[in-house]
């Protein structure tokens, strides 16, 4: 196989399992806070949110409810631009190494492309883990 598909290739499934790590650091976070909105609204409203409502949902509802849960905006709005990055990559992105299809200019520019969008994800991993640290510590100082 040609050498540069295989490197897009690899490059697109590692760009896909980010996305992955990056659902699975907002359930994560949403995951303590709806630990912390149950424990500060017990015994006055009835909340049955758990960390496993979350489970089948897909990164735009995900972040939908982190935007609701969280302040940080500018996270927000980031990663919200990413989200239709995903989307391509999960639906077209190894149908431009196939056949007829394959245009190997295309194919490297797509793979350069990548490459920075990893990292970007990667960078909103760490902001959301970051996140997920502070909430933790506010809802324990708060004990």
């Amino acid at each position: 196989m040609d050498d540069i598909r295989e490197h897009y290739k690899n490059t697109t499934l590692r760009v896909l399992g980010k996305f992955q790590l990056l659902e699975f650091a907002l359930k994560i976070y949403i995951g303590l806070a709806y630990k912390a909105v149950k424990a500060r609204v017990t015994g006055v409203v009835h909340f049955d949110y758990t960390e496993n409502d979350l489970d089948d949902l897909p990164l735009g509802r995900l972040l939908g409810l982190f935007r609701k849960l969280n302040a940080n905006e500018e996270l927000v709005k980031r990663m919200q631009r990413l989200q239709t990055e995903r989307n391509q990559i999960a639906h077209r992105s190894l149908l431009i190494t196939m056949g007829p299809l394959f245009d190997r200019g295309l194919v490297e520019d797509k793979h350069i492309e990548y490459s920075i969008l990893e990292d970007e994800v990667t960078e909103c991993i760490q902001s959301v883990n970051q996140e997920s640290r502070q909430l933790k510590a506010s809802v324990q100082s708060a004990a």
